[in-house]
């Protein structure tokens, strides 16, 4: 790797490309989202945006239904995410009772007690949050078969609204279902033309196939890449960020969809695709 990007670099360029407003904006989840749709970007669906305790005392089980995902509207890092496998009873999310993903059982109360930590604060330093709950979502067949634990999703940095590297996070049992690579997850580089994975790391350490289940992970082209780096450039000019990290997934049914979009990406893509972000910022700019 050549031109490596530190902690003072991404910041000298998010300084220069990222107007405050915009960071602001993106910091809020659901505000971001509603920014996001009218720019024709697809996300999610909202199920319940809770952002006083005393919502939870009339919100019915059956807005959830049966498999859902409650998060902090300003969290970070996977803080404070609250998920429903499944529900217990015969109709769904009727009687608020569901699955966790470890199998224990979840009850409209533990919703309404999470729920008020969100508001309260205790996942974003005590300052006061809103609680989102959207479907859970599934992975595209063809991402279940090399990710069958958790939902992987792509990381593609923008900027100036062209995509200029990307990455698939790949959850694992290790990581508890997540795709951060520091607990475990695999981190696979993606070539940007062909949307094939060129490489991937595990622990520090690269690999040709998944840790856990030996599918090759190599060679493998994702699907619908080129809506994934489309729905990608439309985040810059929606957000009005100059540089970010967009988090995309591919659902089994909504297809492809922003889950996040970072103002200040980090920085461990540049070891997973083995490049520095001075050059992939200066290929995008004279890719010749």
């Amino acid at each position: 790797m050549r031109r490596v990007f530190g902690i003072n670099q991404r910041n000298a360029i998010i300084g220069r490309s990222n107007p405050r407003s915009a960071i602001r904006l993106v910091r809020d989840k659901y505000e971001t989202k509603r920014v996001l749709a009218r720019h024709d970007v697809p996300v999610p669906p909202t199920l319940a945006l809770v952002r006083a305790a005393a919502e939870l005392d009339v919100m019915p089980a059956t807005r959830l239904g049966d498999s859902w995902v409650m998060k902090p509207a300003r969290g970070s890092q996977g803080r404070g995410v609250l998920i429903a496998l499944g529900t217990t009873a015969d109709d769904p999310g009727a009687t608020g009772s569901w699955l966790t993903t470890s199998g224990a059982p979840l009850t409209m109360h533990d919703v309404r007690r999470h729920a008020t930590a969100i508001i309260d604060g205790e996942f974003t330093d005590d300052r006061p949050d809103a609680a989102i709950a959207e479907p859970l979502l599934r992975s595209h067949h063809e991402l279940a078969t090399i990710a069958p634990v958790g939902l992987p999703d792509v990381r593609v940095i923008v900027h100036r609204a062209v995509p200029v590297m990307a990455m698939l996070r790949i959850p694992t049992r290790a990581s508890g279902g997540r795709g951060n690579l520091h607990q475990g997850g695999v981190g696979a580089a993606i070539d940007l033309r062909s949307g094939v994975i060129t490489r991937a790391v595990w622990q520090g350490a690269e690999i040709e196939e998944h840790p856990e289940t030996g599918v090759t992970l190599v060679g493998v082209e994702l699907p619908d890449w080129g809506r994934i780096i489309a729905v990608a450039s439309l985040c810059a000019d929606a957000t009005g960020l100059g540089y970010l990290g967009a988090d995309i997934v591919v659902d089994a049914t909504l297809g492809v969809a922003v889950l996040e979009v970072n103002a200040h990406p980090g920085l461990e893509i540049q070891n997973v695709c083995r490049q520095g972000l001075g050059d992939a910022l200066s290929a995008a700019t004279d890719p010749a």
